[in-house]
């Protein structure tokens, strides 16, 4: 588009982990958290995408309940990226910018600067037994600003159906969640 100002590389990081429903070892998912980069320089944005984030009753009740369970991810990623920045003080690198648990599906969104995140929106689609949201996706966008440039960004966390012989079962899963 002409006219439109060119935004400066953005750098993103998205990670997806099955939490077996247990709370994490915060030491050791720091530990790996940054191993997958190929470079010393921390990206702008962190994406954790989350299944089977904490046991069946507290994924399904939500709110309070999983407070300990994003507190760790949380607490992982500021070690994490202090170990990995070689940053010996306990300031955080990371701000989160969003938290959302659909079941038993997160998400969470860090930015190494959250003075570039506008309109920020979740939703998310139950799918599963019953869709009760034991399966399902859960979503974050927004807008990310650099100077007079921006972009909307959009991520999704998903968890469906196991194993190969539920393939139909998966596609039928994901056209319900993206009708949803």
């Amino acid at each position: 588009m002409a006219g439109r100002p060119e935004m400066a590389a953005l750098s993103l990081y998205i990670v997806t982990f099955n939490c077996g429903l247990t709370l994490i070892d915060t030491d050791a998912f720091a530990s790996q958290l940054f191993n997958g980069l190929t470079s010393s320089k921390l990206p702008d944005i962190l994406v954790l995408s989350l299944q089977e984030i904490a046991p069946i009753p507290l994924s399904l009740i939500g709110g309070s309940f999983l407070v300990p369970y994003f507190e760790r991810f949380y607490h992982a990623v500021q070690k994490g990226s202090r170990k990995a920045a070689n940053i010996t003080d306990n300031a955080p690198i990371y701000t989160p910018i969003a938290a959302r648990n659909l079941g038993m599906t997160g998400i969470m969104v860090f930015a190494k600067d959250p003075s570039c995140i506008e309109d920020i929106e979740t939703g998310g689609v139950g799918v599963g037994i019953w869709e009760m949201g034991n399966k399902g996706a859960v979503g974050v966008r927004f807008t990310y600003h650099q100077g007079p440039a921006s972009t909307e960004l959009t991520f999704v966390a998903a968890h469906l159906a196991a194993m190969e012989g539920e393939l139909q079962r998966r596609n039928e899963d994901w056209k319900n969640i993206v009708r949803g």
